[in-house]
């Protein structure tokens, strides 16, 4: 970064996705390392300020993970972090809010995708042995496809490459706030099309919950800044449910 030629984000807009996907499957950073992510993030967002190139960084609801109750939570809500990953996600919002100018921070809800490593993922590959499935039914959150928080970065770079004003933080989940026993008990619906057998759900206070564990987000600046809406995470399943059943069939 230090050789970096800024006339390379002419016209650019910068979308940060490198954390959130880290932190899919790993509960934080080494110290070292973030520490050092930092450094060079805060000197591509001073790049970016000098540019006039917006930045978009994707972070998720684990910046409110140390809060009782998983109500909705709105963008201007006080930070409260209770893992190592909400606090380094905290800490890169606070780099972005604070390089004044050109930050966007776009909160979502746990991911899903069509593959093993994630909650779907890990539910399903239980399903195919024919395990039980001791599941949350208290803890509520709106899982989220992948490819639904795809739809919603592109629809935001369009209009910001538009010239859109917009900027500072907002949230995006899909629409649908659930336990982890009642997602369960949907995709098992619709796993029982293609494998056998299909695991036995329980509801249990112990068992498993979303991971990670993301609060309900408040949806609703985005809608009326972007033009956005949410859409159902129920819509995308069957696809993705069939693509791993059938994956892991082979």
């Amino acid at each position: 970064m230090s050789t970096f030629d800024t006339t390379m984000l002419r016209d650019a807009i910068v979308v940060d996705g490198d954390a959130l996907a880290y932190l899919q499957c790993h509960d934080g950073f080494a110290d070292e390392c973030h520490q050092h992510m930092l450094i060079l993030r805060r000197r591509l967002l001073q790049a970016c300020r000098v540019m006039d190139v917006p930045y978009v960084f994707l972070s998720d609801g684990r910046v409110f993970d140390g809060i009782a109750e998983h109500a909705d939570c709105l963008e201007q809500d006080d930070i409260a972090t209770a893992s190592v990953a909400g606090r380094q996600l905290a800490e890169c919002e606070r780099l972005v809010t604070g390089v004044a100018g050109q930050g966007v921070i776009l909160r979502t809800g746990p991911l899903i995708a069509a593959q093993e490593g994630n909650f779907l993922g890990d539910c399903l590959g239980a399903m195919r042995e024919g395990k039980v499935l001791a599941l949350n039914d208290t803890l509520m959150s709106c899982p989220t496809p992948v490819s639904d928080l795809a739809r919603v970065v592109s629809g935001m770079i369009d209009q910001l490459s538009c010239g859109a004003p917009c900027r500072g933080i907002y949230h995006y989940s899909s629409s649908g706030a659930a336990s982890a026993y009642e997602f369960a008990e949907v995709v098992c619906a619709f796993a029982s099309q293609f494998v056998a057998p299909v695991a036995d759900i329980a509801a249990d206070d112990n068992g498993l919950t979303w991971m990670p564990s993301v609060p309900v987000l408040a949806c609703d600046a985005l809608l009326q800044d972007f033009g956005i809406k949410q859409l159902p995470w129920r819509a995308y399943l069957p696809r993705m449910v069939r693509a791993v059943c059938e994956g892991g069939s082979k």
